[in-house]
């Protein structure tokens, strides 16, 4: 137990207190061997190792911990677990002092080299302590510091260590068991040593001693020979100052003048073990930082010899002074990270770039907070600097001031809105006035003061209100007016000067002029004897006839009920002539227009010219929605239902109407109501995003407008058609936030570029885009922020995603609530409040890159069984040589930068092999079969922030061919065949002329018995020839099928949860089904079942296929990247139109995964319900489309569950009909007996089979797997 310290910290210089540094801490849960820490290198390769008190040497890469321990017995293990000081020599060595000696880490061949203290030293065993720091001086000769030795030198010619003299003021004194904790080499490369009871030394080289150091006279200067004041550390800045740490204070010693200065000291009461813990370390600011054992941390700006005392979130200083985290070890990492070893409380990480996230919510007992945590709007103030405006559901109105941290709520009223008072969208006019877009209360224009100027509206009797209340979208054009995007009324144009509003809508919505309206009311109300058919009920059918005596023009108005989309109206009415031709009719709905109301209250108003004769008028309905029986919303004009006809007869009237109808037919139609987004940019274009629509291009002065969407099988289009924010950057190109991902649109050549969760985004529902430096963007999601950055050499687009573990409120952000103010800081807003961050700097150090493993033919290089061994650590081999029959490589690498190693990204390429790089960010790549010949196998790596080491690194492969196929043995089969040639030929001339002179002899006498000789012969050859071919067929059908039989497993997995049972024929003509089964380690059982495509031996071919990859990638846990891989390999086979048709699922416990690539559906019996579900997958077989999207779907089984899959060959068998079995059949059997065992199932199904073919052999192979949950 630590005595307790009383500490009075005397300030020499001036000191300050640190905002709490940002952590992250890495404790045995995390991989570590032990909690407390002694020391932390990292090497030139950019791997950090970790000396530990108790648990042996860790070494970390940002992803896991490998410990190296003693292994009692085994003289090749580090040489114990009690481990203090490291060093990395001149040849990437790592020295270890520990508490026996020193240990040497022998990279290539992954062992150590021990130098034990108690044999090299055996007379002074009962003086040895431990070793406890490691140094390297100017000669670069190492030297250990010891309990109990002192100072030790490495002879490395002798591969020994040299105990060493000291002279102090009594003389020349033998290496004692004097306590030396400290040793640093200075810039002169002079060696420099805090001795316990004789102080600050110096190596004196002439003399091969250490001698005691005099300072320059000065009353106040310490005397580290005096206990309780005991030299701790030792350090060495650019300048060539020593800096020195006792366990009373701080101090700088100029070793040219011997001046020393104190900056700090302490008084203490009492010793503790721990003040022994200090390190010293300068960062690239040329900031000292001390480890100031037990009393925290300091930092010393270097210059003024100021300081402030540095704390970490979760830690706490006693009022004694006490520090509740003891940092023994500080490392600032090559990315500029820093790292400290602690007693008891692991590895913590300080990243000095995080992102730092401010996260606002409301708080019920805080007036200053947020009234609501659903943020629905933001805006900054330009006529109120730094003050931001935040709209939210339910909360009304607030004005945040960012440097207070502080809310102030605007007091407005609602009437219509369910949450209370909504805000959706905000705009500020030049003379401070707001304009608010409300979430049911339509558009608000207030003063500076909350005060109400004017309120937009719906009113269903007026076509020039708003035509709906939910207001999402403001976008102020350049003449101050104002684009407003609804909920369901579509797009409408604000114009502000005289407040008028002009709707652009949909032809669902869209309506006549409210003057059109107004006049034909007038026109009824004057007409005497109009002609009409009105307030039509159900299911009416009614006409009447009429007579034109002179020909007039005819205002023709008609209603009824349906849709815009409707080829015809459930309700109408029309006109016909004396030969019941119809002349005229309100049927089609394109040509309708809303009457108000529910939509599908449609109207039609048109002019039409009656000649002299007889005419009859008609109107139709059906079964609802007829006049006074509506059932949904009643038409706003009720005296129109039906149709009426008044005769115009002044030519100015005429023209009027004419104007006005025409008018209403030419207006732009908006396609979708429900708009997402609107962006107006400096050519007045205004360009809108639907929410189905896609995205439209408005051009109003040439009333134009052109739409661009998504379409099935398309190339070059909107990846989804709901846009829910539109960004032009720079350059005029759009950046457009889907539901289907992220899109760049360029307006000139009108190309999209899609980028999906598939290039690294957190998910395809993007919510906001803001811009960022140097033409990045920032962009909120439904799955976090990410931070698109593009790498100006490579143009490579990188995503860097942030979430809930980065520091973020929450991760469900909403459209449009994004904003970044003049001041540079992001404004993100979602149901879970608002989040705020500053611009941020990435961190600009590339990783670096190391190859941590090779595995070939599944032996790592590493492994003692590996029959390759290295000369050289297996990252610095720059080209390998393998024979033709290990050709089966597996490549591991990391990128070593430490911000969020889960974040790094990496890609790979294998020249001679891989057409580009393959970005999948993933630290494995695997190679199997391989052709002979020379490849080079390449990765690179990005750190968090999307910066790549674009060097890579590489390793050159050459793979011999066998003797067989060398250039000598084709060589040698040239001459042979020549050769043979010859001889054959020389034989044959011989044969010939032989044959030629007897046949020329016999000839005339054997004509006519050798012309029905031949005849007899042919035809007997041609019979011979076909029995010949049968029996060929016949032989390559029975070694196809005995091909496909032995790909087969010998015995079905024996597991205590699982009971299974499989069924297999074969076809009269081998089909090429395949079954398989593999059991990991941890106990994941992966199940496969396919059917290749084709017949014989071809089939047979792909099912051997099939079987070695399944073999390969069976024990990775991820389907796709199996599916991947496999379409991959077959491809490059070449096999032509072969392809493989598979299911594949994995069952871990009750947890199953499963997918298809072109197989029938799986059916799984679910006991507690009595259900059969039935998954169907749409999947091409696999080796037919590269990176085809397949689905994985996730389930859990319970005892009783019943898994059943199947090849084609039972739902296409054919019975005496040629009727098929059918998937129902089997679906409904299976339902019948899926509570029986899994062998009685088999049975069932195999007798369905033979039942239904008579007993006949298939034409296809039938295959059955049935696994049942115990």
């Amino acid at each position: 137990m630590l005595n307790k310290l009383f500490l009075i910290l005397i300030l020499v210089c001036n000191s300050a207190i640190s905002q709490p540094l940002n952590i992250e801490e890495f404790k045995i849960a995390d991989g570590l061997s032990d909690g407390t820490i002694h020391y932390v290198l990292q090497d030139r390769y950019g791997l950090l190792w970790i000396a530990t008190s108790t648990g042996g040497l860790n070494m970390y890469d940002g992803y896991t911990f490998k410990a190296f321990k003693n292994v009692p017995g085994n003289p090749n293990s580090i040489l114990s677990n009690e481990l203090h000081g490291l060093l990395e020599d001149a040849q990437g060595n790592i020295w270890i002092a520990n508490s026996n000696g020193v240990s040497r880490y022998n990279r290539a061949e992954n062992n150590f080299v021990n130098y034990d203290f108690e044999e090299l030293f055996p007379d002074k065993i009962d003086a040895f302590g431990n070793l406890l720091n490691i140094t390297m001086d100017g000669n670069q000769k190492l030297w250990v510091s010891s309990n109990g030795l002192g100072m030790l030198s490495f002879d490395s010619e002798q591969d020994t260590w040299i105990l060493h003299k000291y002279k102090t003021k009594t003389g020349v004194l033998e290496a004692d068991d004097k306590l030396v904790i400290a040793s640093e080499s200075d810039q002169q490369g002079r060696l420099w040593a805090g001795v316990f009871e004789h102080g600050l030394m110096m190596f004196d080289g002439e003399e091969q001693l250490f001698k005691q150091t005099q300072f320059k006279n000065n009353k106040n200067n310490p005397d580290f020979t005096k206990l309780g004041n005991e030299i701790s550390c030792i350090f060495n800045d650019p300048t060539g100052i020593l800096w020195i740490t006792s366990r009373s204070g701080i101090y700088k010693l100029n070793p040219q003048t011997m001046e020393i200065k104190t900056l700090v000291k302490y008084q203490t009461q009492s010793l503790n073990f721990w003040a022994y813990f200090n390190q010293i370390i300068q960062d690239s600011q040329g900031n000292v930082w001390i480890a100031n054992n037990i009393r925290g941390v300091l930092k010393f700006d270097g210059i003024s010899d100021d300081f402030e005392e540095i704390s970490f979130e979760g830690q706490f200083i006693s009022k004694d002074g006490v520090s509740n985290i003891v940092v023994t070890s500080m490392l600032f990492d090559q990315s500029g990270i820093m790292w400290m070893g602690t007693i008891a409380n692991g590895l913590i990480k300080h990243d000095p770039q995080r992102t730092a996230f401010k996260h606002f919510q409301h708080q019920p007992d805080n007036p200053n907070s947020l009234s609501s945590s659903q943020i629905f709007g933001l805006y900054e103030s330009h006529i109120k600097p730094n003050q931001i405006y935040v709209g939210m559901r339910g909360g009304g109105l607030n004005i945040l001031d960012p440097q207070k941290e502080q809310f102030k709520k605007i007091p407005l009223s609602f009437n219509n809105d369910v949450f209370g008072g909504s805000v959706r969208v905000i705009s500020e006019d030049d003379d401070g006035t707001l304009w608010l877009g409300l979430w049911g209360d339509g558009l608000l224009h207030i003063d500076n003061k909350g005060n109400v100027i004017n309120q937009f509206q719906f009113d269903s009797s007026k076509t020039t209100s708003l035509p709906d209340n939910l207001v999402r979208v403001l976008e102020k054009d350049t003449k101050n007016n104002y684009w407003i995007g609804t909920n369901s009324g579509g797009l409408i144009y604000l114009d502000t000067k005289n407040n008028s509003l002009k709707r652009y809508s949909d032809n669902t919505n869209k309506v006549y002029p409210q003057e059109l309206f107004n006049l034909v009311k007038n026109k009824l109300q004057s007409e005497s004897k109009p002609l009409m058919i009105k307030e039509a009920t159900d299911n009416a059918n009614l006409s009447f006839e009429f007579k034109i005596t002179k020909p007039r023009k005819y205002l023709i108005i008609s209603t009824g009920e349906g849709s815009s989309n409707d080829i015809e109206l459930a309700d109408w009415g029309w006109i016909s002539d004396a030969q019941d031709q119809e002349i005229w009719s309100g049927k089609n709905g394109s040509e309708t227009f809303h009457l108000g109301g529910a939509v599908k209250n449609r109207i039609k108003i048109d002019m039409q010219e009656l000649k002299p004769g007889n005419y009859s008028l008609h109107f139709k309905s059906d079964l609802s929605h007829s006049f006074g029986k509506w059932n949904q919303a009643a038409p706003t004009y009720l005296d129109l239902w039906g149709i009426q006809i008044i005769e115009l007869n002044d030519p100015e009237e005429i023209n009027h109407f004419q104007s006005l109808i025409d008018e209403a037919n030419e207006q732009i139609i908006i396609e979708g109501r429900n708009i997402r987004s609107i962006h107006v940019n400096k050519d007045g274009i205004v360009w809108v995003g639907t929410d189905t629509r896609g995205l439209g291009r408005l051009d109003p002065a040439k009333r134009t407008i052109k739409y661009y969407a998504t379409e099935q099988d398309k190339e070059n289009v909107l990846s989804d058609n709901s846009v829910q924010f539109i960004y032009e950057n720079a350059d005029g190109i759009l950046w457009l936030a889907t539901n289907g991902g992220l899109n760049r649109f360029d307006p000139e050549t009108e190309n999209f570029t899609i980028y999906t969760e598939e290039h690294g985004l957190p998910t395809n529902y993007i919510a906001s885009i803001l811009p960022a430096e140097s033409g990045n963007l920032w962009l909120a999601t439904r799955n976090g922020l990410s931070k698109m950055i593009t790498s100006p050499t490579t143009k490579q687009v990188t995503f860097v995603n942030y979430g809930a573990e980065d520091g973020l409120g929450g991760t469900d952000f909403i459209a449009q609530v994004a904003l970044k103010s003049s001041a540079g800081n992001y404004y993100f807003g979602g149901e879970h409040g608002l989040n705020i961050f500053s611009r941020t700097k990435e961190n600009e150090a590339p990783p670096a890159l190391y190859l941590s493993d090779l595995r070939v033919g599944n032996v790592s290089l590493l492994s003692q069984k590996s029959d390759m061994p290295l000369d050289t650590t297996l990252t610095d081999i720059n080209e390998i040589e393998l024979v033709h029959d290990k050709n089966d490589l597996t490549f591991t690498y990391s990128a070593l930068h430490f911000s969020k190693p889960s974040k790094n990204q990496y890609a790979h390429f294998l020249k001679g092999y891989d057409e580009d790089w393959i970005y999948d960010n993933k630290r494995t790549a695997t190679y199997t079969n391989l052709d002979p010949g020379d490849y080079v196998f390449s990765f690179k790596g990005s750190n968090r922030d999307g910066i790549w080491n674009e060097t890579g690194k590489s390793i050159s492969i050459t793979i011999r061919p066998p003797w067989w196929h060398t250039i000598w043995a084709y060589i040698g089969y040239g001459l042979f065949f020549i050769g043979i040639v010859f001889g054959v030929d020389r034989i044959q001339r011989r044969r010939l002329i032989a044959k030629s002179k007897e046949r020329l002899r016999i000839q005339a006498m054997e004509h006519r018995a050798e012309t029905a000789e031949l005849q007899a012969k042919a035809m007997q050859a041609e019979q011979r020839a076909l029995q010949i071919e049968n029996e060929r067929k016949t032989k390559e059908l029975e070694e196809a099928r005995e091909l496909q039989l032995s790909m087969l497993p010998k015995e079905l997995p024996q597991l205590p949860n699982l009971d299974i049972a499989v069924y297999m024929q074969t076809a009269t003509e081998v089909g090429g089904d395949y079954y398989d089964f593999h059991v990991g380690l941890d106990g994941t059982l992966t199940v496969v079942i396919g059917d290749a495509t084709g017949h014989g031996m071809k089939a047979g071919t792909m099912v051997t296929t099939a079987k070695s990859l399944f073999n390969s990638y069976a024990p990775n846990p991820d389907i796709l990247f199996s599916f991947s891989e496999i379409t991959r390999c077959i491809k490059q086979m070449n096999f032509g139109k072969l392809s493989m048709c598979l299911t594949m699922l994995k069952i871990k416990g009750d947890k199953m995964q499963i997918s298809t690539a072109g197989m029938p559906p799986s059916f799984i019996f679910r006991r507690d319900t009595r259900v059969v579900e039935e998954h169907v997958f749409q999947g091409m077989p696999l080796g037919t489309m590269m990176k085809f999207p397949y689905e994985v779907k996730d389930t859990t089984l319970k005892p009783g569950d019943t898994i059943l899959l199947m090849s084609d060959g039972l739902p296409e068998l054919a019975n005496d009909k040629d009727e098929m079995y059918g998937y129902k059949k089997i679906r409904n059997g299976f339902e019948e007996v899926a509570e029986q065992s899994s062998e009685e199932i088999i049975s069932y199904l195999k007798n369905e089979g033979k039942s239904w073919s008579d007993d006949q052999a298939p034409d296809d192979d039938v295959t059955f797997v049935v696994i049942k949950v115990k």
